[in-house]
């Protein structure tokens, strides 16, 4: 007779490479009465499982001995938003050391326990979190659906109790303000975390998160610096990437580089060297791009964490390096690895060509040159597109290829990133004297269209504001910039005209919802959200006193 527990409605999945071990850890759930268990041995079969099916609770094993440990597919799996608010992760490790490396990741599971383990060990971890996520599951709720405001209510309800989980619903409830562009409330809370213990690693990250979405990029570095310098902190990498975005948002991107290859050294993932390489690139440290990149691929290589663009800029950087050979090499390995990565053979055509070009194989180059612009046509602020126009000019097309380096800069004028990246594909082309041509007329024209709107909208013109920006909407759908202006300029349209137009409020939300996925947990997107949120309800409140 099955044993009836206050678990037995438990569904667990239990992921570890040892067949002893599955069993092992599925006797101890069985003990506790969770009897609806499945045990795979790889990630991918995880991945497999865990996006068909839903699982109260995982236990997974941090070593798997495959390509891909438990930490990294756990990182995987929070990222790529699979798993439920109310799913309990446990690593199982035996090593000490995972305490480190768990606090000093971006992402932490809800509990870790040390081989060799009981049941009775398993049954202490699994109450005292199933209670937790009882308490706190209204406010886990809320901000699952994106309802900050909600979840905000749900942490003053908790607060109130003045109970056990009075911190954790604190801290919910800074986290939400601070989605909400509240920059000053959740200070606040920040504030009112570490008045009650000044040694919370997590309130003093929150005041510097805070710092830098309200532009206070100095205070934020100065606060997210207070963080590493302690025992506690230094190996803390939220931190890191405090000060690394806060320096770039200043006009240093070769200093924010040197903060990232810090972080990579606390924390040695696939993940870190990825950022690492990026940046170097981008700042012409090809060097230190190589060695971060090569990493990348190395520690990723196979695994549900395998990224094809590590690979991809690998072998640029080859190229640009002069070792074309060895660019060509690392793409014919991508090529076996990512097959199903379309994305992958487009781009790789293309530095495929430039590496044709510098071994001398010119006829060559021009075949797969043609064969890059069948499936790279329409020019984006992306890496595909400056690969493209690099190989454009490296083949004997230069006019091609500026256009498709202006055509970069219009799609989203204001992206620094991909403004170094063109600067830098010009040099390595032996065009720096177009840079100032190529960048900066590009987006002088984008800031006129936008100029225009908002001259319109000064003059009162409020419907020629609109009709021109979303002209340029039409022209440069992915551009950030115009996006946030077009978002803009119809907030101040409703606010002018005191009308809640149906298809006005739908266009913006159509333009914010571009706006997340082109830049997720933006500062300035969260702060146009909370202009948009508050233009509703300012009108929907003189509404109701008409």
């Amino acid at each position: 007779m099955a044993i009836v527990t206050p678990y037995s409605n438990l569904t667990a999945l239990v992921i570890d490479d040892m067949a002893v071990q599955q069993t092992t850890l599925r006797g101890h759930l069985t003990l506790l009465g969770i009897t609806k268990t499945e045990a795979v041995s790889t990630a991918e079969d995880a991945v497999r499982n865990i996006k068909a099916k839903r699982y109260n609770l995982i236990l997974c094993d941090y070593n798997l001995n495959q390509k891909t440990d438990g930490q990294q597919l756990f990182e995987y799996l929070r990222d790529q938003q699979l798993l439920p608010p109310d799913t309990l992760f446990f690593m199982i490790t035996a090593e000490s050391t995972y305490a480190s490396v768990a606090a000093a990741t971006e992402h932490h599971p809800d509990a870790y326990l040390l081989k060799p383990i009981t049941a009775g060990d398993l049954e202490d971890r699994l109450k005292a979190m199933l209670d937790k996520r009882d308490a706190l599951l209204p406010i886990t709720l809320k901000l699952s659906k994106d309802d900050m405001q909600g979840a905000i209510e749900e942490c003053d309800k908790v607060m109130a109790g003045k109970s056990r989980w009075y911190m954790s619903a604190l801290q919910s409830k800074a986290q939400a303000l601070l989605k909400l562009g509240k920059h000053e409330d959740a200070k606040a809370v920040y504030r009112a975390a570490l008045e009650l213990r000044n040694d919370l690693t997590w309130a003093r990250l929150g005041l510097a998160r805070a710092f830098k979405a309200a532009g206070q990029h100095e205070q934020a570095i100065q606060a997210a610096r207070d963080i590493v310098d302690t025992r506690e902190g230094e190996k803390n990498v939220a931190a890191y990437d405090v000060i690394a975005e806060s320096m770039e948002a200043t006009g240093d991107p070769e200093g924010a580089m040197w903060v990232l290859k810090e972080a990579a050294q606390v924390v040695p993932s696939a993940r870190r060297y990825r950022i690492v390489g990026e940046s170097a690139y981008r700042n012409g440290d090809l060097d230190t791009a190589k060695e971060a990149l090569t990493k990348a691929t190395k520690a990723s290589k196979g695994s549900v964490v395998a990224n094809p663009q590590d690979s991809l800029l690998l072998a640029q950087t080859h190229v640009d390096l002069g070792d074309a050979a060895e660019a060509l090499k690392v793409l014919a390995e991508g090529a076996g690895s990512f097959k199903t990565a379309p994305s992958f053979t487009s781009v790789a055509l293309a530095i495929q060509a430039q590496a044709e070009v510098a071994t001398g194989a010119t006829e060559q180059a021009a075949k797969t040159m043609a064969r890059a612009r069948e499936t790279l046509r329409k020019g984006k602020a992306d890496f595909a597109t400056i690969a493209l126009a690099k190989a454009e000019i490296m083949t004997g097309n230069e006019e091609a290829g500026l256009k498709l380096l202006e055509s970069a800069v219009s799609a989203d004028h204001e992206n620094r990133r991909i403004k170094q990246m063109i600067g830098k594909a010009l040099r390595d082309t032996g065009h720096e004297d177009k840079i100032k041509a190529v960048i900066e007329s590009a987006a002088a024209g984008l800031e006129t269209k936008v100029s225009d709107a908002r001259k319109l909208l000064r003059n009162s013109n409020i419907d020629e504001a609109v009709a021109t920006i979303e002209q340029a909407v039409r022209d440069y759908p992915e551009n950030t910039g115009v996006l946030l202006q077009a978002t803009q300029i119809n907030c101040m349209a409703l606010r002018l005209k005191k009308d809640l137009n149906a298809d006005r409020i739908e266009r913006v939300r159509t333009y914010l919802t571009r706006l997340e996925k082109l830049m997720p947990a933006n500062d300035r997107v969260i702060m146009m959200r909370r202009y948009f949120r508050e233009t509703i309800g300012m009108l929907e409140a003189s509404a109701l006193q008409h």
